[in-house]
């Protein structure tokens, strides 16, 4: 993998594409929630979607399970952890994907959950990041723990600094690192 701090003065950042732009909205939107109720998962799903090239499917299992993954969602806002059964619980409301679930988690606590999707697959792994590889939830964890090291070397605060002028807004450090490999990761094939 290579190292997201020396790529960070190459990486260039488009400040009026709708992908930057569109961020904080987001993020401000669920900052202003204590908690996370049926009809805040709902739209949020929606909007981390209008984000990727998929309609959302939301996958109803059980009568209970909108109202479970809001308060899985409200976990996650107010402790900054979630176990892996409760991420693939909300994965499998949000259209069973762990990269819907893991963009809604980074909006609501974006310190404590960052966005997974097959770019940053590929940019760790250096693989066609095919849908049972991405819809690891012990990758996923993984990738979080990555971002936690990354966070402590040498660096790291002039990184984000850099990150945040090139974005015109403050970021969170996982939000930092993600934007780097998503920029960065090769075209997959």
């Amino acid at each position: 993998m290579r190292d997201v701090i020396a790529l960070e003065p190459q990486t260039e950042i488009d400040q009026n594409s709708s992908y930057i732009i569109s961020y904080p909205h987001l993020v401000t939107y669920f900052q202003g929630l204590e908690e996370i109720k049926v009809p805040d998962l709902v739209r949020g799903a929606h909007m981390v979607y209008a984000w990727m090239p998929r309609i959302l499917n939301l996958h109803i299992q059980e009568d209970n399970s909108l109202v479970e993954a809001a308060l899985l969602l409200t976990k996650a806002k107010r402790e900054g952890a979630l176990a892996n059964a409760e991420i693939e619980k909300i994965a499998a409301v949000i259209d069973r994907s762990l990269v819907g679930a893991s963009k809604l988690l980074h909006f609501i606590a974006p310190q404590h959950f960052a966005i997974w999707d097959s770019r940053v697959y590929q940019y760790i792994h250096g693989q066609v990041a095919y849908s049972y590889r991405v819809n690891n939830v012990a990758l996923y964890r993984n990738y979080l723990n990555l971002l936690r090291d990354i966070e402590t070397l040498a660096g790291f605060d002039q990184f984000q600094q850099a990150m945040n002028k090139k974005l015109g807004y403050t970021v969170s450090s996982f939000r930092a690192i993600e934007l780097v490999m998503y920029v960065n990761a090769e075209q997959e094939r």
